[in-house]
């Protein structure tokens, strides 16, 4: 049973990995290190049944298996996956910069930010903010030919200096594709 299980997941991940992984793409991939640490989960007696098989799902997925599927894929098909930081990616606002915990109200789906006003879907926001530190990591790559912004610094220099140029970006209205309205 735990071989069929472990196949299922394998299969699911290729599945997905190939659907993510087409020719010449930037896939930029979350850095999901200590995802399971970071999510609370309601156990014992306080949790449903249904609760605890999620919980039980949840931690039985392989994320590090996708992300490895997802690179050695992309690089047979000639494109590039790299991994960006995390960090306040759902929190920060893509149109003016603000970082706050405000700005996701009660934890919700909905992103409001304090300063602009600027409302989306938590999960867009965090989509876009991630698009544009990847757009970063290629950037820094072919002008460097390294992936580190600053490879000769500590971890944490590293780590504040790269947060503090994705403070930077800013996601422009005419970086979206625009519906276009034919009249006949």
């Amino acid at each position: 049973l735990s071989g069929r299980e472990r196949r299922f997941i394998a299969d699911v991940n290729h599945q997905i990995s190939k659907d993510i992984a087409k020719p010449n793409t930037l896939i930029g991939l979350e850095n999901l290190t200590g995802v399971r640490d970071r999510i609370k989960s309601k156990s014992g007696k306080k949790a449903s049944k249904k609760q605890r098989r999620a919980n039980r799902n949840k931690a039985k997925w392989s994320f590090a298996e996708l992300h490895g599927y997802i690179d050695y894929k992309a690089n047979l098909n000639g494109s590039l996956a790299t991994k960006v930081p995390a960090n306040y990616t759902s929190q920060s606002c893509p149109k003016c910069g603000h970082t706050s915990v405000a700005n996701r109200p009660k934890k919700g789906l909905l992103f409001r930010c304090e300063c602009c006003g600027h409302e989306l879907h938590a999960d867009l926001v965090g989509a876009r903010n991630i698009a544009m530190r990847t757009l970063l990591v290629r950037q820094d790559w072919a002008s460097t030919g390294s992936l580190s912004a600053s490879p000769n610094v500590s971890g944490g220099e590293t780590k504040a200096e790269i947060l503090q140029r994705f403070s930077q970006l800013r996601w422009r209205s005419d970086a979206s594709p625009r519906l276009r309205r034919y009249s006949a």
